[in-house]
């Protein structure tokens, strides 16, 4: 993914599929959506005797997606733009498109400390709007972890690679209860 300015906007160029499938296999990633889910049901074994749901409700609500997963490094997921999600302009809410980023963050921060996280706070910066039938892209990426911190930056993008909006959170980890 490459940043360019055009008046005076961030823009985020994505790479073609193709382009994709190369970026994916050198970095180890999983693009099979299965495989993914099974890691995150794998990556806290604890989170179904606590009452976790993986993926949450709210992702299978949204009719979320996931894309890929890099290993300890970043998740990218895909929701659809409803007619449901529109503002009064018809593009989608900003609490939707919040929601689905903070949706993109949440497994990822299963997948990456096996620990139960909670959003502490997110800071969102919106660039431009998304219609319905379009779909929206997220890709979370971890930016700083520690044992019970962990920073993780967002973009958010539509099918042509037009960014969206961009965002950065801080989640708690709780360490979950290990035998």
């Amino acid at each position: 993914m490459q940043y360019y300015e055009r008046n005076g906007l961030l823009e985020l160029e994505m790479a073609t599929e193709a382009e994709r499938m190369v970026v994916a296999q050198e970095e180890n990633a999983i693009v099979d959506e299965q495989q993914i889910l099974q890691q995150l049901k794998q990556a806290a074994p604890d989170a179904e005797s606590l009452g976790m749901e993986v993926p949450p409700p709210v992702f299978r609500m949204m009719e979320g997606r996931i894309e890929c997963y890099t290993p300890g490094k970043s998740l990218r997921a895909s929701f659809p733009v409803k007619q449901d999600y529109s503002n009064p302009m018809h593009r989608m809410q900003g609490g939707m498109i919040a929601a689905a980023i903070d949706n993109t963050m949440g497994p990822l921060s299963l997948l990456v400390t096996g620990g139960a996280a909670v959003t502490l706070s997110m800071n969102l910066d919106y660039i431009r709007g998304i219609a319905p039938g379009k779909r929206l892209f997220v890709t979370a990426s971890v930016i700083s972890r520690s044992r019970t911190n962990l920073i993780m930056e967002a973009l958010a993008s539509d099918e042509r690679g037009k960014m969206v909006a961009r965002s950065t959170a801080q989640f708690q980890v709780f360490q979950m209860n290990r035998r």
